[in-house]
């Protein structure tokens, strides 16, 4: 199992120039679908970040199969401790069944150093498969989450590029 992720972003000239120093890794280019000028580039290899300003993240658990050339969705969320136990638990339950329909992999993360930040990774055939699922599973982060006035939660989702 991966034990990190690493991603970057920046300019395309830029994030190729960082593909074409490293080919030793399979480093993947997504373009944001919230901004069509966001790109990021994903390093899945495990091994310390070849970015200069990497966002680091430790892989918790894993289910799937990796396919990263699809759609992924990263939901960040800053919870305490108390927060994090239940979130875990929905997690955990979400990994022993089979995957969704279209979802190829999922990944439960905590930003690198700091393990009240939990990400929720996932890959996907589509984006439509995404958002099916997620209308679905709105139970994932608790209304009750919302009343915590620390709580923060955030979606960024990408496209394979190239």
């Amino acid at each position: 199992m991966i034990k990190k992720i690493s991603i970057t972003f920046g300019s395309e000239p830029i994030l190729n120039k960082i593909k074409k120093a490293n080919p030793d890794r399979e480093l993947i280019l997504y373009d944001a679908l919230s901004n069509r000028n966001e790109l990021m580039l994903l390093d899945a290899s495990g091994k310390d970040s070849v970015f200069n300003s990497p966002v680091q993240y430790d892989v918790l658990s894993h289910s799937g199969t990796d396919d990263w050339r699809g759609f992924v969705s990263f939901i960040t969320a800053q919870i305490d401790s108390d927060q994090q136990k239940v979130f875990d638990a929905r997690v955990n339950r979400l990994m022993s069944n089979p995957l969704p329909d279209g979802m190829r992999s999922i990944y439960s993360l905590h930003t690198y150093k700091n393990i009240n930040e939990r990400v929720l990774l996932t890959t996907w055939n589509s984006p439509s498969q995404f958002e099916l699922w997620k209308k679905a599973n709105q139970s994932l982060m608790p209304a009750a989450f919302n009343d915590n006035p620390s709580f923060y939660s955030h979606e960024s989702d990408y496209k394979f590029a190239r």
